[in-house]
């Protein structure tokens, strides 16, 4: 597994503790994309919540370097267990990022840093 991205490391604008949403903005099974802008450098994320868990991670399939979704806010495959790279139909586990299926298989998706207090989802 990848050591976990913090924003606040980036020179983004986003502080250690800033909040980046509130829960509800994503619906349940649902997710959000951030993306942040450093001159040529960009930074896509995207935060998955199923139920009151969230996990985020930079989206960037580690095999083609391309996005892993094809629609906004779409993720997952139709069965919701597995976040699904929509080019090559890799299948990565929503807890860690690793893929179990696909031409990436073994390797991860590299999470990134963050945590909900209350109802907001905050940079780490």
């Amino acid at each position: 597994m990848s050591n976990p991205l913090k924003l606040s490391d980036l020179d983004i604008g986003v502080s250690e503790g800033e909040i980046l949403c509130s829960l509800t903005d994503i619906d349940d099974g649902g997710a959000k994309e951030l993306s942040y802008r450093s001159g040529s450098d960009i930074h896509d994320i995207f935060i998955q919540r199923v139920g009151n868990d969230i996990y985020a991670y930079v989206n960037i399939c580690p095999h083609a370097g391309t996005p892993l979704n094809m629609d906004d806010g779409k993720f997952m495959e139709k069965t919701g267990k597995y976040l699904m790279c929509h080019t090559h139909g890799a299948l990565f586990q929503l807890e860690d990022g690793f893929c179990v299926a696909g031409p990436c298989n073994g390797a991860s998706l590299r999470p990134v840093d963050i945590k909900c207090e209350g109802n907001n989802i905050i940079a780490c």
